[in-house]
C-alpha cells in the first residue's frame, strides 16, 4: 500500500475538521452566513466522504 494511500485520507480529515471549526467560529462571528454554510459542507464532505472513497476505514473487530 503506498504512503499516499494512507496519508490521502488523514490530511483530507484533518483539513476537514479545520474547517468545521472555521464554519464554527463564522457562526459565532456572525458576519456572514454564506461562509459558514460554505466552510462547514466542505469539512463535512472532507470528514465522511474523502475517507469512503479511498476505501479507508478503521476495523476495530480485525485489530491484531
Amino acid at each position: 500500500m503506498s504512503i499516499y494511500m494512507v496519508m490521502s485520507p488523514i490530511i483530507g480529515t484533518l483539513l476537514g475538521l479545520y474547517l468545521v471549526c472555521l464554519g464554527l467560529w463564522e457562526l459565532g462571528v456572525g458576519l456572514d452566513r454564506k461562509r459558514f454554510i460554505t466552510f462547514s459542507f466542505t469539512g463535512l464532505f472532507l470528514i465522511f466522504i474523502i475517507p469512503d472513497i479511498f476505501g479507508f476505514q478503521l476495523n476495530i473487530n480485525n485489530f491484531q
